[in-house]
């Protein structure tokens, strides 16, 4: 189809089940109909220019054959397409991303109700639960195609030459919560194990079927010797019983751990392995743990405390996922214990906001379509309210291969420190390319340069050698989203440029003891313990906010993120957004005011109806008035929202059922006159704001994204005090246009401010 075309609208105009849709302009659909004859009828009307076949443009080209290389590079990821054509006789264990729900387009919506005697409120509390029914009852429906779909699969898997068996997936698994892991709101995973000749046949067969992947394999973290110590002066105290809770996701916790034992939430801790002791929830992983650093570094964000009494910020709360060698299980797909765990930590007496996720897939995220992984975290963080912190992934520090080089390639290659992070293969890892997550990339502090070793980054805040980087895929979408400080490695300058860890770059974590460890040791190094001081501030913005959505904690990190000094000095900002994202996050600015900032905050939801907008103003200061004021004014925005993730939808506007995006008044530009722009479109006379970014590509000093890709959506503008008062907007807008849904707009330090959002299929969005 042609670019910007509705695909629901054109599978639905053609009778036609649109099964999946590609960045590219490819849809793959299904048809009852073998005969196609809508489809000929539709075609024929269009090309005859009679009534009913306007469509017909939306069409054109079309394929059936079902090993046509464009379907392969679309249902096949690229790891699988490397095994192509799949051996007959060799068993392999894929992914199967299967659709289930119909195009939108389908669904009856009620008319309009007719008012009543009754009030505003009450007339919108009774049009939005009629939606929302309405919503429920297609669900039902959709929720019901799996079943269907499972039948129509199982005569492949169950075929006596196939030797196929599912290894995980809706059917085999008990729990109403797990099994509601590997479903999506548009489609469902299961794991198959399979020959190939079988996989062949799926393939080939079955119509609903637009993904093929390999299960990921998770990250081995790397460790280095280091100073270590365990002096016995400190006492970590507990937090008060209503402080906010911090889950954990990992490989256990060592929960008697001296300086964690006070804030271990222990009734709650669970091991979600299959087969496993639910009970068994240690760190085992040698020698010095996973889970129980990552778990430090939410309570002690900087230095190990070594003497006097810390309360501590938040319960810390244990979700073992990964076995004692740190690998992921193959009958425990990201999918299912992630609902497992949300599920079960909400539902404890802290409901648990805010988690911690420092696992990634060992190689580059996909590129064509949002991965289950990650398409879970969207999930999950718009139905439940969450926040996931995420690290970015780490680069290996070996030589790797040559899809997933390491960081002694890239110096075998050539390539100096930070260019290595910008070839296409040093992208985030999956899931980090999470729209609704809050990824988080690592930069280094401490900088080391020898006679014969130096640390990657030669400045505070440039980013580590092996923090993997943005646009993330495959909608070039910031990401990550911030940086927090977490070593960095050091290689020689000569060859064969080894990497290893050293005192010198790394940070001081905690470390698990069993294995004869000290219990905290200064060695560690990666993007696992970058995001767990990201954490740390969101519990901070907890215990400030008890009452908000999840949704304010983000915007307010990553409104408080600052590019460091190297990063404001460099000319190529693009650059900048793909090796740092925002910036660092800043605890004081995310939950203080001062003298010279201010944030202003919407604490609550905002409901805004199709095609609708809000404004939101607030007054100048007097001090920024007089003519005689010289200084520097910067002015920030950023805004968080969520929406239903579709994994079949490949496309940045369709992938999520609603989008939200704000844009401000020109400069000088009157009020009446922005609002008349944003209610009937049109352009402007005045000059355009100077935000950074902008709502199109090149249209910003930023050229490669814009500020529309993300859910986390943030622009700013610096420039004189002189300036700001000469030509202040007036407005400031952001806009949503579909049904009815919640959005949460945050600092706005511009005089005016509008919310609106696009193409809604659902009542709610947040």
């Amino acid at each position: 189809m042609p670019e910007g075309s509705d695909g629901d609208a054109i599978a639905y105009a053609l009778g036609v089940e649109l099964v999946t849709e590609t960045e590219e302009g490819l849809m793959l659909v299904a048809t009852k109909d073998l005969s196609v004859a809508r489809l000929r009828d539709v075609l024929t009307k269009f090309e005859l220019g009679q009534k009913g076949g306007g469509m017909g443009a939306g069409v054109l080209e079309i394929f059936d054959g079902p090993e046509d290389p464009r379907r392969l590079d679309q249902i096949l990821t690229d790891e699988v397409r490397l095994f192509w054509p799949f051996e007959d006789a060799r068993d392999y264990v894929f992914d199967l991303g299967v659709q289930s729900a119909e195009s939108t387009r389908r669904m009856k919506w009620p008319r309009g109700p007719k008012r009543k005697a009754e009030t505003d409120e009450e007339f919108e509390a009774r049009r939005s639960a009629e939606r929302q029914k309405a919503h429920e009852e297609w669900t039902e429906i959709w929720d019901a195609n799996v079943d269907s779909r499972l039948r129509e699969l199982e005569p492949f898997i169950e075929h006596p030459d196939y030797r196929g068996t599912i290894v995980a997936g809706p059917m085999n698994i008990s729990e109403q919560e797990v099994k509601d892991g590997l479903i999506f709101p548009d489609s469902f995973q299961v794991r198959v194990r399979m020959s190939g000749a079988g996989f062949k046949d799926v393939l080939r067969n079955f119509a609903h079927l637009f993904e093929i992947a390999l299960p990921d394999d998770v990250q081995q973290p790397g460790t280095g010797e280091g100073t270590s110590g365990a002096d016995e002066g400190y006492l970590l105290q507990a937090p008060p019983a209503d402080a906010p809770a911090v889950c954990v996701i990992d490989s256990g916790i060592q929960e008697d751990h001296r300086w964690l034992a006070a804030a271990i939430d222990g009734h709650t801790s669970r091991n979600f392995i299959p087969g496993d002791n639910p009970a068994d929830v240690a760190d085992y992983f040698p020698p010095r743990g996973h889970g129980t650093r990552v778990a430090g570094a939410v309570l002690y964000p900087g230095e190990i405390p070594k003497e006097g009494q810390i309360e501590a910020v938040a319960w810390i709360q244990n979700a073992r996922v990964l076995t004692a060698e740190n690998k992921l299980p193959k009958d425990l797909p990201p999918e299912r214990y992630l609902a497992a765990v949300v599920q079960h930590f909400q539902a404890s007496a802290l409901r648990t906001k805010i988690f911690n996720h420092s696992i990634n897939a060992s190689v580059p995220c996909p590129k064509r379509r949002m991965s289950a992984w990650a398409a879970k975290l969207d999930e999950l963080s718009h139905d439940r309210d969450v926040l996931f912190l995420q690290s970015a992934g780490n680069i290996d520090g070996g030589l790797g291969n040559q899809a997933n080089p390491g960081l002694r390639a890239h110096l075998q290659a050539g390539l100096n420190h930070p260019d290595q992070l910008l070839v296409d293969s040093s992208r985030i890892a999956n899931p980090a390319q999470s729209l609704h997550a809050l990824a988080v990339g690592s930069v280094a502090q401490e900088i080391f340069a020898g006679p014969l070793n130096r640390s990657f980054a030669q400045e505070a805040g440039q980013p580590s050698g092996f923090s993997r980087t943005g646009f993330a895929p495959p909608w070039s979408a910031v990401k990550p989203d911030v940086v927090e400080v977490g070593g960095d490695l050091v290689h020689e300058k000569t060859i064969p440029h080894l990497v290893r860890h050293d005192t010198r770059s790394s940070i001081e974590l905690l470390n698990s003891t069993p294995h004869g460890e000290a219990a905290y040791a200064k060695n560690g190094a990666g993007t696992s313990f970058a995001a767990p001081k990201v954490a740390h501030i969101a519990a901070q913005l907890q215990q400030l906010l008890p009452d908000a959505s999840p949704l304010l904690y983000r915007a307010l990190i990553v409104q408080s993120a600052r590019w460091p000094a190297w990063a404001e000095n460099d000319t190529n900002k693009d650059r900048v957004l793909r090796l740092v994202g925002y910036g660092l996050p800043s605890l004081e600015r995310a939950t203080n005011n001062a003298p010279n900032r201010v944030t202003l905050i919407t604490p609550t939801s905002l409901k805004l109806h199709s095609k609708q907008y809000h404004l939101f103003s607030l007054a100048i200061p007097e001090e920024l008035r007089g003519p005689a004021v010289e200084a520097r004014i910067r002015v920030e925005v950023t805004m968080a929202y969520t929406a239903e993730p579709r994994r079949t939808r490949a496309r940045n506007r369709s992938y999520l059922e609603t989008w939200l995006d704000w844009e401000s008044s020109n400069l000088e530009e009157p009020l009446e006159k922005f609002k008349a722009r944003m209610e009937t479109g049109g352009g402007s006379s005045n000059r355009e704001f100077p935000w950074m970014m902008r709502q199109r590509d090149n249209w910003g000093t930023v050229e490669k994204t814009n500020s529309t890709r993300g859910t986390a959506q943030k622009d700013w503008a610096v420039f004189n005090a002189t300036n700001f008062l000469r030509n202040l907007p007036s407005l400031c807008e952001v806009t949503w246009d579909g049904t009815i849904g919640r959005a949460r707009a945050l600092r706005t330090t511009v005089s005016l401010f509008r919310l609106r959002c696009w193409k809604a299929n659902s009542p709610f969005t947040k």
